[in-house]
């Protein structure tokens, strides 16, 4: 979706079928570890209270969150000319960038997910939030411009 909208707007000129592989798999990876992070965490705080879901949804945020961009720019890293010095480049450039639309995107959607769905159905719920939020991390990721 991303890839069509750099076209839309000139940024890029063809569809880059490598970058999309990249991108699924590191979405791959992330959501195995999101598929377990949700396993522990109803295992650790068992209950549906307004403090249980708190506790989660900063647990998420201060811990898995920041693990997570770190696997996305580790997991694209490995395709990289140089994946050590990309991957450290990546983490420096925009790990802020994404941190930030984290706190944005997430803290709603996971209080939906921690308060009103059974485990089984939270990786699917994050997967059709992270549609939306993986084509910001996409534009992110490729977005020469945030390099400084």
């Amino acid at each position: 979706m991303e890839q069509t909208y750099e076209i839309y707007t000139g940024d890029q000129d063809n569809y880059d079928f490598k970058r999309t592989r990249h991108m699924g798999f590191s979405g791959a990876a992330l959501g195995v570890l999101c598929h377990h992070w949700y396993k522990v965490l109803d295992k650790v705080i068992i209950g549906k209270t307004f403090n249980m879901v708190t506790k989660k949804l900063l647990l998420d945020q201060f811990i898995f969150s920041p693990i997570m961009i770190v696997t996305l720019f580790g997991s694209l890293a490995l395709f990289e000319k140089d994946p050590v010095a990309n991957f450290k480049e990546e983490v420096r450039d925009k790990f802020t960038t994404l941190y930030q639309a984290e706190w944005m995107v997430w803290p709603p959607a996971q209080i939906i997910n921690f308060y009103f769905l059974p485990t089984r159905f939270r990786v699917l719920y994050d997967n059709t939030i992270s549609l939306g939020y993986d084509v910001y991390t996409s534009q992110v990721k490729h977005n020469k411009s945030l390099k400084k």
